[in-house]
Order: C-alpha cells, then sequence, then structure tokens
C-alpha cells in the first residue's frame, strides 16, 4: 500500500510523524490531509489549515484486519494464551482504526502427554491458516506449531515402539 505525507503537525496529532501508516513494517495508508477552503471549512475538525479524513482504504484495512484476527481466534480454542491485541490509530473523531493485531498462542508441550501436544500444535496449524490471506508472523507461527507436532508424533512413535 501506499503511504500518504501529511503535515508534521497533523502527524504527530495522530499518533504518527511524517508519513503515516507503518505498522509492523506494513504500510497502510490512514488518513489524508487536504488544504481547508472556505466550501470545507465546517466539514472537519482541522489543524493549521488541514482537514484530515479517514480514506476508505484505512476503513477497508480496519474491517480486513478485524476479521482476520477473529478467524484466528475462532480457530484457536484453548490454544489462544490471550484476546485478540490490536495496533491502532486514532482517527480525527476519536475513532479507532485497526491497523494490525495478534493473538498470543501457547506452544508449550503438554508435560507427559504427546498425544495432547501433537493436537495442540495442529490446532495452531490450522488457526494460523484459517484466515483467507495468512500473513508472514501467521507462516511464522505455523512452522513452530509444525516442529511442534514433529516432536509429539516422534515421542508417540519412540512410545509404541516400547509397547510392541
Amino acid at each position: 500500500m501506499r503511504i500518504m505525507h501529511v503535515p508534521e503537525s497533523i502527524g504527530r496529532t495522530h499518533g504518527r510523524s511524517g508519513a503515516v501508516g507503518p505498522a509492523g513494517g506494513e504500510k497502510v495508508l490512514v488518513v489524508s490531509a487536504v488544504r481547508k477552503t472556505e466550501a470545507t471549512a465546517q466539514a472537519l475538525p482541522s489543524e493549521n489549515g488541514y482537514e484530515v479524513v479517514i480514506s476508505d482504504e484505512a476503513l477497508a484495512r480496519n474491517s480486513e484486519v478485524r476479521a482476520h484476527e477473529r478467524s484466528h481466534l475462532a480457530a484457536l480454542g484453548p490454544a489462544a494464551a490471550s484476546g485478540i491485541i490490536y495496533d491502532t490509530v486514532k482517527g480525527p473523531g476519536g475513532e479507532t482504526i485497526a491497523v494490525g493485531g495478534r493473538i498470543a498462542v501457547d506452544l508449550s508441550e503438554v508435560p507427559g502427554d504427546p498425544a495432547a501436544t501433537l493436537r495442540k500444535a495442529l490446532s495452531v496449524i490450522a488457526a494460523a491458516n484459517a484466515p483467507s490471506r495468512s500473513s508472514a508472523g501467521d507462516q511464522r507461527t505455523a512452522a513452530r506449531a509444525y516442529a511442534l507436532a514433529i516432536q509429539a508424533r516422534q515421542q508417540l512413535s519412540a512410545g509404541l515402539d516400547i509397547q510392541i
């Protein structure tokens, strides 16, 4: 996505300085600023002669981020170690716009129960791939869960060899 540059003072007002948008290395258009004219003077709050508006792109990103994180949480079940934690910015009217999000995930072994560890790892893999477009962070989490699943399968195999 592109970065919209806004006057320095407006960027500071909304928690950003200069270019608006970097959230976890991602570039997101959050606000735009246009020179205020007599026709738009009453439209929105302004600072230094600029009116600040939330772009359609930012509103779409907000919806996308929230749906993405909800799909993870729904698929995680008990492996979720937190609720959704959103990275947000404030709009000119005080509204909260999500530009990123995350959920803490429990990727620890279930002590003494490799079958439960395997079920947990497979659940995390499914949750990481639940959104239609998984992020790089989602894929890192899936890779860690995959490693945990391999370890649990090895423990299960070792236990079967002993019992035979």
